[in-house]
């Protein structure tokens, strides 16, 4: 089963308006607006100030408020806000398309329709059609689905005590999301480098690490090189695996010998993630 992020959208009772003021001061238009509340909650179990997946915290939320195919607002909150995974978004009266994105990526950059990582971690999307008026039901639920994937990659044979770094070459990778689309965008090659803690030397069957890539819904593959460096740079360890299969919301394990004089990888996939959380009202 997929990995879901539940958020529940509460429209408040309390509506306000707004005014636009001709120059001989009298009030021209009245807008009717509705300050709409997204919340995760349930009877008995509740996050505070965090969205969680696989026990890891999301650190930014952004929401899109399109009217007519136009933006209107735009709310972006990190982890440090007190409102974090309960933002509230004055909204107009009318049918309004609002999309959500949630991550714990590294140094996010929203340029136009898309925002772009430097270094891609766990992430969910969803874009949702909300009609706001008198009448809208007091809760929407909405569910966020991830976007990404993920390479774990796990070295079975003895570690080196001269490791410093392992690395991740792969023959394309996606750093960037379409947020109107959902769709994996910022195709790069580029070297992906993880520091390899001092601790790992000696061990046998220990050393893992994992590299998320945003994707699409349909599967692709991609030529992954894997290789360690000591802490002069000089490659310790190497292996080249062809045609590795990825796609959304998908596990592609990677094991095997890096270091040993027979070295060899074996690919597996691991189809799901933790189960979603249920919500009943």
């Amino acid at each position: 089963m997929k990995k879901v992020i539940m958020i529940l959208a509460v429209v408040a009772a309390v509506c306000g308006c707004e005014r636009v003021v001709t120059d001989e001061g009298t009030a021209a238009e009245v807008v009717q607006v509705k300050r709409v509340r997204f919340d995760v909650s349930s009877e008995g179990w509740r996050v505070t100030r965090a969205l969680t997946a696989d026990g890891q915290d999301m650190t930014d939320l952004w929401i899109f408020d399109y009217v007519d195919g136009g933006l209107v607002r735009t709310l972006h909150k990190t982890a440090t806000d007190v409102d974090f995974n309960e933002p509230t978004m004055p909204l107009a009266y009318g049918e309004h398309t609002v999309y959500f994105v949630a991550s714990r990526g590294k140094s996010p950059t929203v340029t136009g329709t898309q925002i772009v990582w430097e270094s891609p971690s766990d992430t969910f999307w969803k874009a949702l059609t909300l009609n706001v008026g008198s009448g809208t039901a007091s809760t929407v639920a909405v569910t966020m689905d991830r976007v990404v994937t993920k390479l774990r990659i796990a070295v079975a044979d003895e570690v080196p005590a001269t490791i410093a770094t392992l690395e991740m070459l792969p023959g394309q990778w996606w750093y960037g999301l379409d947020y109107l689309t959902g769709e994996a965008v910022a195709n790069s090659d580029a070297v992906r480098q993880v520091a390899v803690p001092a601790s790992m030397a000696g061990t046998t069957g220990q050393l893992a690490v994992g590299f998320y890539c945003l994707s699409d819904d349909a599967e692709w593959m991609a030529d992954v090189t894997i290789r360690a460096k000591d802490g002069d740079g000089a490659i310790i360890g190497s292996v080249s695996l062809a045609d590795v299969p990825f796609v959304r919301n998908r596990v592609t394990d990677a094991s095997g010998n890096l270091f040993a004089s027979q070295s060899g990888f074996s690919i597996s996939l691991n189809e799901e993630w933790l189960d979603s959380y249920t919500l009943e009202w």
